[in-house]
């Protein structure tokens, strides 16, 4: 019976991680006071999927489908996410030193549907 069981968490979890085109740690905030999230680097993490990000602020998780996002704004060291989606913080931003460029290739290789401006 145990066996089974971990044959199944490892399924699950290899195919959890087929879909992934970036995952990078890195820093992450979310919100505004009073309810700001901050996750420092190597806390926080970004993960791009075909069809959503997923960003991990560690005590808070956000998932967005590319379709909820308007636009991305590429800046020196961050990343600033302009969305519509009501569950999500709307001051959304991933700082780091390499992640903006790192990010902006991923979208364009991958030809994801996501504005950059």
């Amino acid at each position: 019976m145990q066996e089974g069981k971990k044959q199944c968490l490892k399924s699950n979890m290899l195919n959890r991680d087929k879909g992934k085109l970036l995952e990078k740690r890195t820093s992450i905030s979310a919100g505004d006071f009073p309810k700001l999230v901050t996750a420092k680097w190597p806390l926080g993490k970004v993960v791009l999927f075909k069809d959503r990000m997923f960003l991990d602020a560690l005590v808070e998780k956000y998932n967005l489908l590319y379709t909820e996002i308007d636009y991305i704004e590429i800046k020196f060291i961050e990343v600033v996410i302009y969305h519509h989606n009501l569950e999500v913080p709307k001051d959304l931003t991933i700082d780091g030193l390499i992640i903006p460029g790192e990010i902006k290739k991923a979208i364009e290789k991958f030809n994801l549907p996501v504005k950059i401006k």
